[in-house]
């Protein structure tokens, strides 16, 4: 009976050893399964790429403790890359830089095309203001005088420190010259202007609300350019222009420079904006008669003769002077002779 029981404790517990065994094994097994991953499907791999960065990709790409072989590269703007580090670095920081660039450098492009669009005229408007083509023909054949030219489509008011500037007479059917002029009958030049005689240009150049603007040509009747003269707004182009503000509204001296040179007529104004002073320059050396006026109007203050060109070596005299109330104070004697 002893021995049985013995067989039967024995039986029992090589059940539990085995039942504890078994349990083991397959936790052992479970506990595996929770840390190996499953293998990825190729799709879930070319899914999971779409959403890396380039520098995952590449590290993605590159085996673990792999040593690369050394190599460089050199950049533009002679920048050198020596390393998978520098290379990430590039793509990373560098590069999108240069995107950057290229974006700003393709946004002012654009503006500049949509600028130089704006410019080119389509006979309706010029520098954004309509116009109103116009010809002018006398006489015929070889002597015939031909103009091409536009005027304001409505009336806008010109720069008003101007003192050149140009209307069409549609009374007279001529183009004059005049500070203003009669809005019913004259019309301000503004746009392209051409003059032929016969078949030949001789003259061509722009105007913007009556003054002379950008670049006005003379030629001879072979076509051989005779003259060539920039402006802006009615001033020479490289004329040297001051204001009393700095937006540039109060205008206070013109001072008229053609071919590096004081050439032209110069202008001085209050800071009301009336005129203070007037004269003109010959290759640097003023000429004629400069005149000065009070703050008050158009009165004048003071008459000054210069020699009659920039070779006259006479001295200034001062000719005239008057009170603001526009009685005159002074005359020199050699004008009282004339």
């Amino acid at each position: 009976m002893l021995d049985s029981e013995k067989k039967s404790g024995q039986i029992n517990m090589r059940l539990i050893i085995f039942k504890v065994s078994f349990f083991l094994l397959f936790s052992s097994f479970s506990y595996a399964q929770d840390i190996i991953p499953k293998a990825k499907t190729k799709a879930e791999r070319k899914a999971e790429r779409k959403k890396m960065t380039l520098e995952e990709r590449i590290e993605d790409a590159l085996p673990v403790d792999v040593t690369l072989p050394s190599a460089s590269a050199k950049l533009p703007g002679g920048e050198k890359i020596n390393t998978v580090e520098e290379a990430k670095k590039y793509v990373t920081e560098t590069i999108p830089g240069y995107g950057k660039k290229v974006k700003d450098k393709s946004r002012k492009a654009k503006k500049a095309i949509a600028a130089a669009k704006e410019k080119v005229f389509d006979g309706k408007r010029y520098e954004g203001i309509e116009v109103e083509k116009r010809i002018y023909r006398r006489g015929s054949g070889s002597r015939m005088k031909y103009i091409e030219f536009y005027t304001l489509e409505e009336f806008q008011q010109p720069n008003v420190y101007a003192k050149s500037v140009f209307w069409y007479d549609e009374r007279t059917k001529r183009i004059v010259e005049a500070i203003s002029r009669d809005r019913k009958t004259n019309h301000l030049m503004h746009g392209p202007y051409k003059e032929y005689i016969g078949e030949n240009l001789i003259k061509e150049g722009f105007y913007y609300l009556g003054t002379l603007d950008g670049r006005w040509e003379t030629y001879d009747k072979e076509f051989i350019l005779q003259d060539k003269v920039y402006y802006n707004r009615g001033f020479f182009k490289d004329s040297d222009i001051s204001y009393y503000d700095e937006g540039q509204k109060k205008l206070k001296e013109v001072v008229p420079v053609l071919y590096g040179k004081k050439t032209g007529e110069y202008y001085r104004f209050h800071e009301n904006g009336t005129l203070a002073e007037e004269g003109k320059y010959d290759s640097g050396v003023k000429i004629g008669r400069w005149v000065e006026y009070y703050e008050n109007g158009n009165r004048r203050k003071k008459e000054t003769q210069h020699g009659k060109d920039c070779y006259d070596v006479t001295e200034p005299i001062v000719i005239r002077e008057y009170s603001e109330t526009g009685k005159m104070t002074f005359e020199h004697d050699s004008v009282k002779r004339i």
